[in-house]
């Protein structure tokens, strides 16, 4: 079960209901992006200054998932985190745990876990956040305070949500004392049953979430935007962080620190002709794999008009573009395998006019021997 943003859950359930293989080079990629072992932080953590900073990205989950790393935007889970806030509390030499946070929310399994592990740490943890949502902002809302990186930041989307497809091919019998194992979803006592259990659910993430935040569990039902994602002045306003971080325009140097000056592409090229070949040919090799990406995803879903667009605007690839193809990939097959059927059926209406056609013919030519016979002379 996912406490994750809408959009991301989609493009993952659409990938897998399409059949999506990863390539090669992404199964290599995912491969070498793994931890080297369950107490390996090195992926997620980096310590300087007596500060610890531990990266929450992508969609988060108690194993590491190909799917939510090429449709989410990248993964993290829980597993590491875990290892880091024990690791970084154990060192006498960190005074804080700084938790930077871009994540549209993840996995049930594994969650309270981390949330109990936080809970444990006895070094000042906060968090500066772009992206809380769902689980990821009842990871934030444990931490002593919680800033956004800029007025754009997202926090919220509390809540627990099942997607379910009905099948009219497929029933379930349960044993006679067990009714509420295998509800009937097309009846309203049988989403009744489900919803009882996700109330349950939301109950304990709400609970988190109040503990954390130290507010009541109706304070977040009411005030914590009832399933909304909210921007982080709203968030603020209704007591969800603590403050919005401000970049100032310009930045004073002192002592015998220099100056930082500007450097266009003329001078890179005059003055490190290396460094600009090196930087222009990676350029070629990204806008390729961006252009190839989008003509392999239109080609094979049908929807070459989204794959131009994307092409011509630049757009990146996103997960919301590749459920766009995997959604028109889908359709495309639903329309022929539509198409297929109705071939099927003209074809045996023709063969079922056909084999009419004959039996009259054969008709005819029985009435005019049987009437030849007898010297009875038939009508037109």
């Amino acid at each position: 079960m996912w406490l994750l943003e809408t959009s991301i859950k989609r493009a993952i359930e659409t990938a897998e209901a399409q059949g999506f293989t990863p390539t090669a080079q992404q199964v290599g990629e995912f491969n070498a992006s793994l931890s080297a072992g369950p107490t390996d932080t090195s992926r997620v953590m980096a310590v300087a200054g007596g500060k610890a900073q531990i990266d929450v990205r992508g969609v988060l989950t108690k194993t590491p998932s190909i799917m939510a790393r090429i449709f989410g935007g990248g993964n993290t889970t829980y597993t590491e985190l875990e290892a880091a806030l024990v690791s970084a509390d154990a060192d006498d030499t960190i005074d804080e745990i700084i938790m930077a946070v871009d994540s549209p929310g993840g996995s049930v399994d594994g969650l309270f876990e981390l949330i109990a592990a936080m809970q444990a740490v006895k070094t000042s943890i906060r968090v500066e956040a772009s992206k809380a949502a769902s689980a990821a902002y009842a990871i934030v809302a444990q931490a002593g305070s919680v800033a956004a990186t800029g007025p754009a930041a997202q926090f919220g989307s509390i809540g627990i949500v099942l997607d379910a497809y009905l099948s009219e091919n497929k029933v379930s019998i349960t044993s006679s004392k067990a009714p509420k194992k295998r509800p009937d979803l097309s009846t309203e006592e049988g989403r009744a049953v489900i919803r009882e259990e996700l109330d349950a659910l939301h109950d304990l993430f709400v609970e988190a979430i109040a503990d954390g935040r130290g507010v009541s569990a109706d304070n977040v039902n009411a005030k914590f935007g009832e399933g909304a994602t909210l921007l982080a002045g709203e968030a603020l306003k209704r007591g969800m962080i603590d403050s919005i971080i401000t970049k100032q325009a310009t930045a004073k140097t002192g002592g015998n620190q220099q100056e930082a000056k500007s450097m266009d592409l003329q001078t890179l090229k005059a003055q490190h002709p290396d460094v600009y070949a090196a930087a222009a040919q990676e350029g070629r090799d990204q806008e390729r794999d961006r252009v190839g990406a989008h003509l392999k995803m239109g080609e094979a879903s049908g929807d070459m008009k989204t794959a131009i667009g994307a092409i011509g605007d630049g757009s990146a690839m996103t997960a919301t573009l590749q459920a766009t193809y995997l959604a028109a990939g889908m359709n495309r097959s639903d329309v022929q395998a539509r198409q297929d059927d109705d071939a099927e059926a003209s074809a045996a209406d023709e063969a079922n006019a056909s084999d009419a056609d004959a039996e009259a013919a054969a008709g005819d030519n029985i009435l005019a021997l049987a009437a030849e016979s007898c010297g009875v002379e038939l009508e037109g």
